[in-house]
């Protein structure tokens, strides 16, 4: 990992080296970021079995590369340092950095000369691809036997074999490391019904080294005894092969510990029903197609995390759990968090001990502690797993671990960090920047290495929110340590100099450390620091905010309150991304962090008197011209200067509809999402001639969030709907009181994929729409309304969620044709409608009251 964030970390230093200082000449610069990129291409070009044993000669790099910026940080943060003294300093560490890189270069240089040696062995031995080299670590889960809580999985990749209408080659079997891959399909593999319906098993163990599909499909070949002529090894000519061979008999083959995204087609000819089962930890791209054809493995409940750690815990059936071990081992148990390899793992350390030892256990963040230097097989399996990750992903996936345990990771959340940390900073226009960021984030997800919490409405097969598993956590945070990539910050003693000295992050997860003086003391000894994320518990007092790191780049210090806005904030000029919570206004001179590109800014109490007119923003932020991203609740823009302009700003929120006025909108170009808060008492309906002014500023546009804070359910707040930008996509409404009359101008919307109707949007007992209305609509929410009705003409939805609409009764059968329905707490004889609906018609569906949950 340290090589790809330290060279992005190294663009970003060289970057704000201005023309007038000659102390690293062009030459100079240019030569070392060359170097660099060699060093990138190398491991990227390693193969997979080699990558760990380069990982020493890598962090040798790296280090060295950090003390080279550290010094050129230092000399533009302080212009006050000895001149001769530093061009000194710099020379020599340039010196050992060069020397450091050719010991890297020449070092890989014969780790890529012993593989070739082993590939020529192989090649030379009795079959072609007979003992690649393979890791332990990922193969360590075929050892386990323990199965429990996959009865459901193993029903389902029984009826796909099974079943005399599947016609498809492939089933993939996907889920993290250490979650019971291989022990599943090995047990469905030897199941004496299988065993009868397959006329030939073969049961492959691939491995890292297979990262082309045709190599792999010469390795199956090759098993089955088929001969491949040397001028037919390219793709069409290798499946065409594997198509007639499985097409002889009926065969079972197994690919266990897959790396690659391996591709293999479907073909017509499948009379005997042959099967492919692909176990694998990274999800392959045909399975985001074809949804029917993979089994997600998932983690463990609660009481099969304990049954499990019941049984390798208490292998003898002699020894007895009393009532007081078993409450304390279910809370270690679910710690676990579900993940069968770390539960055994875990009773594997308690078997044997003590009621205390136990206790100990239980009330401590982590259950297990994972780092590279563990000798553990679930340390080494998922430190292997995080290898495997490609390396420009590697940064992207270790700042994830800068948040704490059972953080909600947000995607939109994630995003702006990543660009505001400068990850990817080469391309011009936000839309791409902000799409290659997301697609970012699908492939960690793809890998398995971060676990989608929730989908995403506009697109389910992106996730809404993430997290990490608590495995993977604690090898980021050790990891991110030992890189010097951030440090975490839980109690006093984490802020010691030894501890927090050349950390590039502080992530501070108990803010109380703050209120020290000898912590603020400590943190001077990193000036450096880029970042500081206050992720601790909300503090209802404040508590002082270090302000000593001159070249910060993101503050988020959203967590801790402040009775008035700290000036000594503006010093800091090279912030990308400010996040405070301030009982106060913003100062009309934040218009000196001029580099500022997300500005979020909310008040601790947010009251507002009866008469009070709107609270505008300081005239100023017309001039931060850099801001991408604005969330400011309670607060408006006021109206523009003359000539003034946000060009780059693409996200407002939380403004209310004095902040939407013609003269504004006009002012900001790029607008292509807004969230607008309404208190009703204070805003009249004639206001809400906004959406108008949206229709005729905006003709592309993403999404419209409109809420209405305290609606009088009584009368309509909003009396017409007067138009939308056209080719919108997102629509949510909340407390707008609309009849359901007023919904034809939104049917119309051509674009039209969310609609999201909460608390009051529409009133009324009957919704009724019609043929050719809502052309391109896939998410539908309703939550909280009084309609009785629904009558809904369109064949087909992707997801539709109902809550809470206690008198909704009826709605129409083109609800039959949904994907997913998850229905919360209705009226009875719906709930009981949906439940028939799920037994008829197969369709996915999640019906929940607050008694049960089917």
């Amino acid at each position: 990992m340290g090589s790809c964030a330290a060279v992005i970390s190294l663009h970003q230093t060289l970057n704000r080296i201005s023309e007038s200082d000659d102390f690293l000449s062009l030459t100079d610069k240019q030569c070392i970021l060359d170097e660099m990129d060699s060093v990138l291409d190398k491991m990227e070009e390693l193969p997979s079995s080699r990558i760990v044993d380069a990982a020493a000669y890598e962090r040798r790099v790296v280090d060295a590369l950090l003390i080279f910026q550290r010094l050129i940080d230092s000399h533009l943060s302080d212009r006050d340092h000895d001149e001769i003294r530093f061009a000194l300093s710099l020379s020599h560490q340039l010196q050992i950095l060069k020397e450091e890189i050719t010991s890297f270069l020449t070092a890989t240089d014969v780790e890529e000369e012993k593989e070739q040696q082993q590939q020529q062995q192989q090649l030379c031995s009795s079959s072609r691809y007979s003992n690649f080299a393979s890791s332990d670590y990922s193969t360590w889960n075929q050892q386990q036997n323990l199965l429990v809580g996959l009865d459901d999985q193993i029903r389902a990749l029984k009826q796909l074999i099974f079943d005399p209408d599947y016609y498809y080659l492939v089933i993939s079997v996907v889920g993290m490391t250490g979650i019971g891959k291989t022990s599943l399909v090995k047990q469905v593999y030897n199941d004496p019904l299988v065993i009868k319906e397959f006329e030939t098993r073969l049961f492959l163990h691939i491995g890292p080294d297979y990262t082309r599909s045709e190599d792999i499909v010469l390795r199956v070949l090759d098993e089955l005894g088929v001969i491949v002529p040397s001028d037919k090894l390219d793709t069409d000519c290798l499946q065409k092969q594997l198509s007639e061979a499985l097409s002889t008999q009926k065969y079972l083959v197994v690919l266990d510990d897959v790396w690659a995204d391996l591709i293999l087609h479907d073909f017509q000819e499948n009379r005997k029903k042959s099967l492919i089962i692909i176990i694998s930890q990274i999800q392959r791209t045909y399975d985001y197609i074809y949804t029917q054809k993979f089994i997600i493995l998932p983690f463990l409940n609660d009481d099969d995390s304990w049954k499990l750690l019941h049984q390798t815990a208490f292998s003898n059936r002699e020894e007895k759990c009393s009532r007081e071990l078993e409450k304390i081992g279910k809370k270690i148990a679910k710690n676990c968090e579900g993940l069968p390899a770390a539960i055994i793992q875990v009773g594997e350390n308690l078997r044997g001990k003590s009621f205390e030892e136990w206790k100990t256990l239980s009330e401590k963040e982590d259950p297990l502690v994972i780092t590279r230097y563990d000798n553990t097989p679930l340390s080494k399996a998922l430190f292997f797993s995080y290898m495997m990750v490609p390396w420009d992903l590697k940064p992207f996936f270790l700042y994830m671990g800068v948040f704490p345990k059972h953080y909600g990771i947000s995607r939109s959340k994630i995003i702006k960090l990543w660009l505001s940390e400068g990850f990817v900073g080469f391309l011009e226009t936000e839309p791409e920047i902000e799409e290659v960021m997301g697609y970012t984030l699908d492939l960690l997800i793809k890998q398995s290495v971060v676990l989608k919490e929730k989908h995403a409405s506009v697109n389910m097969y992106r996730c809404k929110d993430c997290r990490l598993h608590f495995t993977f956590r604690s090898l980021c945070v050790s990891e991110a340590k030992s890189e010097k990539f951030f440090h975490i910050v839980k109690k006093y003693t984490d802020c010691t100099p030894e501890n927090i000295r050349r950390q590039q992050r502080l992530c501070i997860h108990n803010n109380v450390v703050l209120a020290f003086t000898q912590v603020h003391e400590w943190m001077e000894s990193v000036p450096n620091a880029r970042s500081l994320l206050c992720f601790g518990p909300k503090q209802q007092y404040p508590v002082l905010l270090p302000f000593c790191f001159r070249l910060l780049k993101v503050l988020d210090a959203l967590a801790i309150r402040f009775y008035e806005f700290p000036h000594q904030l503006l010093a800091l000029v090279h912030l990308t991304y400010l996040s405070i919570t301030c009982d106060r206004e913003l100062p009309n001179s934040i218009s000196t962090l001029w580099s500022l590109e997300v500005l979020i800014f909310t008040r601790h109490h947010n009251i507002k008197l009866l008469n009070n007119g709107p609270v505008y923003l300081p005239i100023d932020i017309w001039n931060m011209h850099k801001l991408k991203q604005l969330y400011c609740k309670g607060f408006d823009l006021p109206p523009p200067p003359d000539d003034s302009h946000l060009e780059n700003l693409i996200t407002v929120s939380g403004v209310s509809v004095h902040s939407c006025t013609v003269e504004v909108l006009s002012r900001i170009p790029n607008l292509t999402r807004i969230a607008v808060q309404i208190e009703s008492a204070h805003d009249s309906t004639e206001t809400f001639s906004f959406f108008g002014h949206l229709a005729s500023a905006y003709e592309q546009f993403e999404s419209f969030k409109c809420v209405v804070v305290n609606p009088n359910l009584s009368s309509q707040i909003v009396r017409s709907v007067s138009n939308f930008p056209m080719n919108i996509m997102k629509i949510s409404l909340s407390g707008c009181g609309l009849p359901w009359e007023n919904m034809e101008v939104i049917a119309s919307l051509p674009e039209l994929r969310v609609l999201k109707l909460r608390w009051y949007a529409f009133c009324g007992p009957l919704w009724k729409t019609s043929t050719g209305q809502f052309p391109k609509l896939e998410f539908l929410l309703l939550e909280d309304l009084d309609i009785e009705n629904l009558e809904f003409n369109r064949r087909y939805l992707r997801w539709v969620i109902v809550r809470h609409c206690y008198k909704l009764e009826n709605i129409s059968n083109q609800f039959k044709n949904i994907e997913l329905l998850e229905v919360d707490d209705c009226c009875p004889s719906f709930m009981k409608k949906m439940r028939e609906w799920r037994s008829l018609f197969g369709a996915e569906a999640k019906i929940r009251s607050s008694s049960t949950d089917l």
